[in-house]
């Protein structure tokens, strides 16, 4: 006969990630990204093409791209590329759901324990 455990809440027990563990850890992914791009066959082009995407966001945004939210991406893509080519909005918009597809499928756990609660955050998508 099995016996009964008490189960406990392992996030008491992590300290928070700091400032240089999640600046490894965005380079990590984004390495990563770039990675899973080739082994799929992406041209190197396309693969440059999407981290430049991803750079520019990430430099207005001035935080991982990760914290952004729904209206974040509104502003983003309604206000400050307004002016922009229909095909830069859309090779970012593609640049920027391939990237959060990525994190949900490789990364999702690990942001949560570094952040705090990114899973929540992105289940509303």
């Amino acid at each position: 006969m099995a016996a009964l455990a008490v189960v406990r809440d392992l996030r008491e027990h992590w300290a928070p990630a700091s400032a240089e563990e999640l600046e490894r850890f965005e380079t990590d992914v984004l390495s990563g990204f770039v990675l899973a791009r080739a082994s799929a066959g992406l041209a190197d082009g396309t693969i440059r093409g999407d981290v430049g995407h991803l750079d520019q966001m990430r430099t207005w945004f001035g935080r991982p791209l990760w914290d952004m939210e729904p209206a974040d991406a509104d502003t983003y893509f309604g206000k400050v590329l307004r002016q922009s080519p229909s095909g830069t909005r859309l090779a970012r918009s593609q640049a920027l759901t391939t990237y959060f597809m990525f994190l949900e499928l490789r990364h999702k756990v690990e942001l949560h324990r570094l952040t705090g609660g990114w899973s929540s955050a992105r289940s509303t998508r």
